[in-house]
C-alpha cells in the first residue's frame, strides 16, 4: 500500500513538472526555472552539525565557536549556490541510439554543450528506468558526449522517457537537478534464439526469383575463404598475389538463396520464432547468403549485404506493432 501511494505521488509530481516545462525538442537549455535544487543527506547532517555548534556557542558564550558556525554557514549557502550554477545554462542534445537486441543494453547518445565561462563539474545523467548513470565534466566552451544506457528488455521502440540531469558539486551537501523529456527511443531486435533449427534448405536450381534467375554469372567480389566453401570457388590467382586463399561471391546463385519463412516454424509461439527467424538472419548474413524473410501479411524479396540484413531486423522488431504495419 505505501509503496502503491508513493509511485502515485510521484507520477503526479512528474506530471506537473512535465505540464510546467512544457515539451521539450531535441535541443533543450537548462534555464534556472527548471533546475531543482534540494539538501542532500550530507548536506542534512552537516546542518545539524552547524545547528548544534551553534547551541553550544550559544551556551558557553564562546566567540569562536561563534565564528566558526557562521564561516560553515557561509560555506554551505556557497556550496548551494555553485550547485545549482553547476547546471544553469547547459545545453542538452539529443543524439542517436544503435539498434540493440532484446536483453542488451541501450545507449542513447547525449550531447551536453557548455557554453559558459567556466567549467561544469562531475554532471550526471541517467535514464529514469535505469539505475546506472554516467558522469562527467564539460570544459568551458566545450561539448562533451555521454551514452546513457538502458536495460533493452522487449523488441520494438524503447523510448528514453526521462532523462535526469544532476549533479552534487561542490562538496555533494546539496543535489541540484533537471528533468530533461525528449522524442529519443532506439529499436529493440528480437534476442537471437540460442538453439535454432538449422537453416532451411537452399532453394536450389534456377527458380522465379529473379537474383536466381542470375546464376553464378553475376561475381560480385571476393572474401577470405572459410572452412566448407568449395574449391571451385576459390579465386586461385588472386589468392596468389594476397598470399591467402580467397573465395569468389556471386550475387545470384540460386543455390545460396534462402527462404526464412515464419509457417516453417510451427511448433514455436510467437515471439520464438521471431528468434529463431533473427538468428537465420544473422546467420545468413555472416555466411554471405541471399535470403528472404516471409512473415504473415509481409514478405522481403530476396537480398543481401546490411542494409537487406537491417531491413529484415526491423521488420522483426517491429512485428505485430502500428509501426511494423508502415514499413
Amino acid at each position: 500500500m505505501l509503496q502503491a501511494t508513493r509511485i502515485y505521488f510521484r507520477q503526479r509530481i512528474q506530471n506537473w513538472v512535465r505540464r510546467r516545462q512544457g515539451p521539450d525538442g531535441d535541443v533543450v537549455i537548462l534555464r534556472q526555472r527548471r533546475v531543482y535544487i534540494l539538501p542532500t543527506r550530507q548536506g542534512l547532517l552537516y546542518s545539524l552539525t552547524v545547528f548544534v555548534m551553534l547551541l553550544g556557542s550559544m551556551n558557553y558564550s564562546n566567540s569562536m565557536g561563534f565564528m566558526l558556525t557562521f564561516v560553515l554557514t557561509g560555506l554551505s549557502f556557497i556550496a548551494m549556490h555553485a550547485c545549482h550554477a553547476n547546471l544553469t545554462g547547459l545545453e542538452i542534445t539529443a543524439g542517436k541510439a544503435p539498434p540493440v537486441f532484446a536483453g542488451e543494453v541501450a545507449r542513447f547518445h547525449i550531447h551536453v554543450t557548455n557554453g559558459g565561462r567556466s567549467a561544469r563539474i562531475a554532471i550526471t545523467l541517467g535514464a529514469e528506468d535505469s539505475d546506472t548513470t554516467v558522469s562527467g565534466d564539460v570544459a568551458a566552451g566545450e561539448r562533451g558526449s555521454v551514452a546513457v544506457p538502458l536495460p533493452a528488455e522487449i523488441r520494438g521502440w524503447l523510448p528514453l522517457r526521462r532523462l535526469a540531469v544532476e549533479s552534487t558539486y561542490p562538496f555533494a551537501l546539496f543535489r541540484a537537478w533537471s528533468w530533461v523529456y525528449m522524442d529519443l527511443r532506439a529499436l529493440v531486435y528480437p534476442k537471437p534464439a540460442v538453439a535454432a533449427p538449422p537453416l532451411p534448405p537452399p532453394l536450389g536450381g534456377r527458380g522465379s526469383d529473379r537474383h536466381a534467375e542470375r546464376g553464378e554469372e553475376d561475381f560480385s567480389g571476393l572474401r577470405g575463404y572459410r572452412p566448407g566453401d568449395s574449391p571451385r570457388h576459390i579465386a586461385w590467382k588472386a589468392s596468389s598475389r594476397a598470399q591467402m586463399l580467397l573465395t569468389k561471391q556471386f550475387s545470384g546463385t540460386g543455390a545460396e538463396t534462402r527462404r526464412l519463412d515464419w509457417n516453417a516454424l510451427t511448433e514455436f509461439g510467437q515471439e520464438e520464432r521471431l528468434s529463431v527467424l533473427c538468428r537465420w538472419v544473422l546467420t545468413a548474413h555472416a555466411q554471405n547468403l541471399t535470403y528472404a524473410l516471409r512473415l504473415p501479411g509481409r514478405e522481403i524479396p530476396v537480398g543481401g549485404g546490411d542494409v537487406h540484413r537491417d531491413r529484415c531486423l526491423n521488420a522483426l522488431a517491429l512485428f505485430g506493432t502500428p509501426d511494423g504495419d508502415n514499413l
